[in-house]
């Protein structure tokens, strides 16, 4: 980079290197690692950080980086150190936080032609930066727990919900603040975090990182993978402007889930009544369905599992759900009764899912019921891009910041009942980015476009422990078999987003597997409550099985009493 001064309208965020020399590996070269991993392209910004170095010390880090930065025409910053910053050419700029100097005042200093970065962390700060206009992009973070920086506890990250609501904040009134986000991310929590923050009128421009590069020996394998997450979510983007429309504000929503060609009644019967014959079919396997869930509940979801084709594992280690991810068909994460155990292995199993494209259901049983269930639930989505959620009035409402409209009662809905329940599911649809299933006696399910209600299912299911669990496991088998259907029919997910299996999964209709796992768990209870034999909730458990086991396609056709209420 030959040239003086900056194109600040060319910037690429996509990768953004923060250095860190205290988290080197032992015995690698601080200059060494910074050229291997601009080597190849892959990161696109960097910025100088040096906290705890003298002036003099940290200019010349800071002149030999620049070298390095500009043999590979890699734009660089400083952080927090106006005299160094201006002792170097003015293609180099400056980032700042909410506590150094003002940004105005830095802006005066600095002049218009260096880059100048803020650190927001709450939308306040997204907003006065937005409207003062001084600075050119905005870090927004910490997303989560970082090494980086001691101190960062749980409770002072703003994880994805935070940051979204942030994003969302710095495109508005005709005016857009560029972004990036910051803290904690790396090659697990990249692509979950970019599409999670991700809103109807705004995304991320990209990721800055610390220790996913510095602290690895392979600082180059480490760019790339980086470099690819965020190819591949800005590519999602874009798929996702082919299929579905821009909203008002001219950014495509990221959450483009096709839309079904007919959209009407039959037309949802027929497609749910087809993928269950295909999903039947023995030549294809059954799909292997990963459950973490309660142990009060775990026999009952393996043997529906069972008898809905599929096959279940019900493995809660860590150590193995890297292995497993390759191998599922879907992951179903059900909070019944969580340990330290059973909580590390979601975290893992959510990630690993994400990484490897598979749908992902969570079941947040009895979530707003205490302050621990709400923390477990809310890491979990900050952590995992679920595809679909699943719950009750109550543990929905919480979720969606309507806990006052609904009481929880340990795992029951509650006396409660939601306001307008077709608004809260599409709400929290799109903002949690998934499908969303609410249970009761009447079911609804949807994108966050259509909304499809259900009126299938009989009270027995509510006098057995375990039934909602078990729902869980065959609405994930119904996600399983529509990714199958896709696969056969030659849909791929090349080229689209990381960690977001509803764009990830292109031509996949999602909400359909979904109709299909919900159909046949409540039309078997009905066939189930019917019986002879079945005189009360102990005789119903096998029957239901037994009836699961043969819900067929036809079932669904002639049974389905479901209703298309907003579209």
């Amino acid at each position: 980079m030959s040239t003086s001064t900056l194109d600040k309208t060319a910037i690429d965020y996509s990768v953004y290197l923060v250095t860190g020399r205290e988290l080197l590996p032992p015995g690698v070269d601080y200059y060494a690692s910074l050229e291997l991993c601009l080597s190849q392209n892959n990161v696109t910004l960097v910025q100088i950080r040096e906290k705890d170095t003298e002036t003099d010390e940290f200019l010349e880090i800071a002149r030999r980086s620049l070298e390095i930065c500009d043999r590979y025409n890699v734009p660089m910053l400083i952080n927090d150190n106006l005299s160094v910053c201006l002792s170097l050419p003015e293609r180099v700029g400056l980032h700042i936080g909410q506590e150094d100097i003002p940004v105005a005042e830095a802006r005066r200093i600095l002049g218009d032609k260096r880059l100048l970065g803020i650190s927001v962390k709450t939308v306040e700060q997204a907003r006065v930066a937005r409207e003062e206009g001084k600075a050119d992009y905005a870090g927004v973070g910490p997303c989560y727990g970082t090494l980086s920086k001691a101190g960062i506890t749980e409770d002072k990250v703003i994880g994805c919900s935070g940051a979204q609501r942030i994003v969302a904040e710095l495109n508005k009134d005709g005016k857009r603040l560029p972004c990036v986000l910051i803290g904690g991310l790396n090659q697990k929590t990249a692509g979950r975090t970019l599409f999670g923050t991700t809103s109807e009128t705004n995304a991320p421009d990209g990721i800055a990182v610390i220790s996913a590069i510095m602290a690895r020996t392979d600082s180059d394998i480490a760019a790339k993978e980086l470099a690819e997450t965020v190819r591949s979510f800005k590519a999602g983007l874009t798929a996702s402007t082919s299929t579905s429309a821009s909203s008002s504000h001219g950014i495509a929503s990221a959450f483009a889930l096709p839309s079904s060609p007919s959209g009407d009644v039959e037309w949802y019967k027929t497609s749910a009544a087809n993928l269950l014959a295909f999903h039947r079919e023995a030549e294809h396997g059954p799909p292997l369905i990963q459950t973490i869930t309660s142990h009060v509940s775990s026999t009952m979801s393996a043997n529906l599992a069972l008898a809905f084709s599929s096959s279940p594992i019900m493995s809660h280690e860590a150590a193995e759900a890297a292995d497993l991810s390759l191998a599922i068909g879907a992951l179903v994460l059900n909070i019944g009764t969580i340990s330290p155990a059973s909580r590390e292995g979601m975290h893992v199993a959510g990630t690993s899912a994400n990484r490897n494209l598979k749908p992902i259901v969570l079941d947040p049983v009895g979530g707003g019921a205490t302050q621990f269930r709400k923390d477990v639930v809310r890491g979990i989505l900050n952590h995992t891009q679920v595809t679909l959620l699943k719950g009750n009035a109550a543990e929905l409402a919480s979720i969606a910041g309507k806990a006052d409209e609904v009481k929880s009662r340990g795992v029951d809905s509650g006396s409660g009942s939601l306001k307008d329940p077709v608004a809260l599911v599409k709400d929290l649809a799109q903002k949690e980015r998934c499908l969303v299933l609410l249970s009761g006696k009447k079911d609804y399910l949807t994108d966050g476009r259509t909304v499809i209600t259900s009126d299938n299912g009989h009270p027995l299911l509510g006098a057995i422990t375990g039934s909602g669990c078990a729902l869980g496991v065959t609405v994930g088998a119904g996600l399983a078999a529509a990714c199958n259907l896709a696969k056969t029919q030659g849909s791929t997910a090349k080229g689209v987003s990381l960690g977001n299996t509803l764009v990830a999964h292109g031509s996949v209709d999602l909400l359909v597997g979904a109709l299909t796992g919900l159909l046949a768990m409540t039309i078997a209870s009905e066939k189930a409550a019917k019986r002879d034999d079945v005189k009360g909730p102990g005789t119903f458990i096998p029957a239901l099985q037994d009836e699961l086991a043969a819900v067929s396609a036809q079932d669904i056709l002639q049974l389905a009493k479901i209703e298309i209420v907003a579209s």
